[in-house]
């Protein structure tokens, strides 16, 4: 014990005298340590060259607790194994070399395998460490690049968001540059490489334009966490800009969302988003969407569109329906996280990986809970029995019901101005076929008994909160599911509904419910339109708390038919964003 107390007191102490004292000898190298506070082991990463040899790359993985005279050892001898390995290479089998000298010293003092200091207490940042005689600087979890993706299609007009995997470092903190280069750059001398870099811009993201087209874009982060910083990486596109298809429509809705909201309101966005599971398939492409350029079906064209659409609304929360898991991973979410927003993402239970996801601008909410749900599985909780009897009464609705796989996902928010107003905001895709009224009409109605009790768990706290449902219903303004929410009770003799294989009527859907819901952006021709099919089948429904302000207007009619139907070229999804402003009353 006395001597590890020694040892642990020469080495803060020869650190403090080295830092102090010798102000001539400062390290030239890093010796990057990386040690997760959850994990037992800390890793090591530093260069090193033996008497003048080409500089080689060391990493190592140990325990923590690990003594300083073990690692030392495993140290000595994986230098030693790869410098020998060097000479072999020459065929110099007949040289017989010593065992590679190596003295290892940690802020002045001398370790060797004996030393019983931990690694953990020996390695701290600062530390200064000699292996013979280079010096290097212990960086602990210094900001560091794991990955720098450019896209695989870039057009002029649309933002470039790459895919940036940081570790110890935050993506708002780090310091990127853009530079366009020649398309054939990496095959150049340096002198032309000079010649042929143009510096674009130092933002977290990049829009081409139409001098980038045909070369391709270079990328360089330096990343951060507060005031540290460390090894720049860099990326350059595989790609070359290509040129747009033009102005987009949605362009021309963006004009109605110039400038962000006030303190009083704020602006949604609903949008089926066209999943690439079901966008980029023989089917879509033969039969469901023919009249769509395969390229224009592909999400590396579609995203472009997507990202530079929603973020033109400047809304303040998103609910976006049909999301690929991956495409909100590497492309929603750190687009829109560059640009002030948190976003949730809510998988399906099914073998697709696609769900909803809800997005809020951090300046204007703050999240305080998520009350999301599998609609399928709560039909079988106590608080459901009423609709769950009266499903039950028909057996092969009861059958198909239990094999959909949508989801509620709910999240309270609250407003960042005024903590004292809070939104319960709901984003759902219920069920699509034409034939099944009744499944969508128990889904609605389990929606909307798990929204009332969200909602008077808040109420019965004392606290001001609204509803705002956002979502594709599949359902018109002429079906049982909108009577229902709109009218707030549905009567079997309103509807006739029918079982469709068996013909038999179902005559005892009477359900009602306590809001007073409003369909906020209105009742336009059609939000979806498609070869085979038109029609309103997306809304903001909101309750009586909220008034919608105003309104962005659908696209004129003769774009939407431009390319026969959607998507297209300039419509990255076929259906269509609806997005309002509101204000509490």
């Amino acid at each position: 014990m006395l001597r590890l107390f020694r040892e642990k007191l020469q080495i803060k102490i020869g650190y403090f005298l080295t830092r102090l004292g010798d102000r001539k000898m400062e390290p030239t190298s890093l010796f990057i340590v990386r040690s997760l506070p959850a994990n037992d082991r800390i890793s090591m990463e530093f260069d090193y060259s033996h008497d003048g040899g080409k500089p080689k790359q060391f990493r190592m993985d140990r325990i923590k607790e690990e003594e300083m005279g073990q690692t030392f050892s495993r140290l000595k001898n994986s230098i030693t194994s790869k410098f020998l390995k060097r000479k072999r290479k020459k065929n110099e089998p007949e040289i017989e070399y010593e065992e590679t000298p190596l003295k290892f010293t940690i802020n002045g003092v001398e370790i060797n395998s004996e030393s019983k200091v931990r690694v953990v207490e020996a390695l701290t940042q600062g530390s200064e460490v000699c292996i013979n005689d280079q010096k290097y600087q212990v960086s602990v979890n210094p900001p560091t690049v794991l990955k720098l993706e450019l896209p695989k299609s870039m057009m002029s007009g649309f933002p470039i968001f790459p895919k940036v995997d940081l570790q110890f470092a935050n993506v708002m903190d780090s310091e990127y540059t853009w530079n366009r280069v020649h398309k054939d750059f990496i095959h150049l001398n340096d002198s032309l490489k000079h010649a042929n870099r143009t510096f674009l811009c130092n933002e977290k993201s990049y829009t081409p334009t139409n001098d980038d087209i045909d070369h391709k874009i270079e990328l360089s982060c330096i990343p951060k966490l507060g005031d540290k910083s460390g090894s720049m990486s860099t990326v350059i596109s595989k790609v070359e800009v290509e040129a747009g298809p033009g102005v987009c429509p949605f362009e021309t809705r963006h004009m109605y969302n110039s400038e962000l909201t006030d303190s009083t309101s704020f602006r949604v966005v609903s949008y089926n988003i066209l999943a690439d599971a079901f966008a980029d398939t023989d089917f879509t492409r033969n039969e469901l969407y023919p009249y769509c350029p395969p390229y224009a079906q592909s999400i590396d064209y579609r995203k472009q569109l997507l990202l530079k659409e929603i973020l033109g609304y400047n809304a303040d929360i998103i609910c976006l329906q049909e999301v690929d898991e991956k495409i909100f991973d590497r492309y929603l979410l750190p687009a829109l996280q560059i640009n002030g927003f948190s976003g949730v993402f809510q998988m399906k239970t099914g073998k697709i990986r696609e769900g909803e996801a809800l997005f809020y601008r951090n300046s204007k909410f703050r999240a305080l809970e998520e009350h999301s749900i599998d609609i399928t599985q709560s039909l079988e909780e106590e608080a459901y029995k009423d609709i769950k009897e009266k499903l039950t009464k028909y057996e092969v609705l009861y059958e198909f019901y239990k094999k959909r796989k949508n989801v509620l996902q709910v999240h309270v928010l609250e407003s960042v101005s005024d903590p004292h107003k809070k939104l319960c905001v709901a984003n759902t895709h219920l069920f699509f076929h034409r034939d099944f009224d009744h499944i969508r009409i128990i889904q609605g109605v389990v929606s909307i008994r798990h929204l009332e009790q969200v909602m008077t768990k808040y109420r019965e706290k004392g606290d001001n909160i609204s509803l705002v449902f956002c979502g594709d219903f599949n359902a018109s303004p002429q079906s049982p599911l909108h009577g229902f929410l709109s009218k707030s009770q549905l009567s079997p003799e309103e509807y006739d509904l029918q079982i469709k294989d068996t013909g038999e009527k179902v005559t005892n859907f009477d359900f009602s419910h306590g809001f007073n819901l409003t369909s906020a952006c209105g009742y336009p021709r059609y939000t979806n339109y498609v070869g085979g099919f038109h029609g309103q089948l997306d809304y903001v429904f909101v309750d009586s708390s909220l008034e919608a302000v105003s309104v962005v207007p659908p696209p004129d009619h003769e774009q939407v038919t431009q390319h026969v139907a959607l998507p297209s070229i300039v419509f990255p999804s076929d259906h269509i964003a609806q997005v309002c402003v509101l204000r509490w009353k």
